[in-house]
């Protein structure tokens, strides 16, 4: 067992099957990029909550509101709730990019990012897509080419209706792109030939919310957090991992695809 802290830039498969299966996520820290977590939710306990920062635009500027993480929506706590599940030792920070009408702008997302990149997150969790003009993509570009030089592990929840369709960050090269798989198990698929690459469980699924409740909830915005845990579990056993030595590893150790997990819309 590698002590905590010390580097191991590689993994056998061997060893990434178990991680997956026993890993906990101890010493990773994992950005949620979305409407913030509601600390103090029941389902939340026990969670390590690193950060808790928000994101506004005031005059024109980009304003950074430490303790305003707080979740105004609802979908940042359900991202958060399967996140401390899968990977329940991880340290989690919250920053509040998306607001209470579920919409954000691409300013306040590369903000939020490039602020859990500067604080030394290991994880980006991006349960969110931008369609659009090369205007409003090319400044996710540039944060994602980032992350990647960076060795910061970029997971994405993809578009949903058309794989094929570009959204990103999902479709950028370097980050694991997730979409739905029709299962009630907690494994992950890996889809080749396809812009997204790999399927989690997402679909029917009884979510954390805001309020202290729950819902059930169907999206890939579900799938992506089960993602962002199993590669914690990977790091808090190899902290040392690329993203590029993870996309390598996580084809050759989860479950192939079958054209009977998809998802009907």
């Amino acid at each position: 067992m590698m002590e905590r802290g010390m580097s191991r830039p590689w993994m056998t498969p061997d060893e990434a099957r178990a991680a997956l299966r026993d890993g906990d996520g101890a010493g990773v820290r994992i950005a949620v990029i979305d409407s913030g977590i509601e600390d103090g939710h029941p389902d939340l306990v026990g969670m390590m909550l690193r950060d808790s920062v928000g994101f506004e635009e005031r005059d024109g500027r980009i304003q950074t509101i430490e303790g305003a993480g707080g979740d105004v929506y609802g979908h940042g706590t359900a991202v958060a709730g399967i996140v401390h599940q899968t990977a329940p030792a991880a340290e989690i920070g919250s920053f509040r990019v998306i607001d209470a009408r579920s919409l954000s702008r691409t300013a306040l997302i590369c903000a939020g990012v490039r602020e859990a990149m500067r604080r030394g997150y290991h994880i980006l969790n991006c349960s969110f897509g931008c369609k659009g003009l090369a205007k409003y993509i090319l400044p996710h570009k540039a944060w994602a080419d980032e992350a990647w030089l960076r060795g910061i592990h970029v997971v994405a929840a993809a578009g949903g209706i058309d794989d094929e369709e570009p959204e990103w960050p999902s479709h950028f090269t370097g980050v694991l792109s997730v979409g739905l798989a029709r299962t009630g198990t907690e494994a992950i698929f890996h889809r080749p030939g396809s812009m997204v690459g790999f399927a989690a469980r997402g679909e029917n699924v009884e979510v954390s919310w805001i309020g202290g409740g729950r819902q059930w909830k169907t999206g890939t915005s579900f799938a992506a957090p089960r993602v962002t845990g199993q590669v914690a579990r990977l790091l808090g056993v190899a902290p040392g991992l690329s993203p590029a030595l993870v996309l390598d590893l996580l084809p050759r150790i989860v479950e192939p695809w079958q054209e009977s997990l998809g998802c009907q819309w």
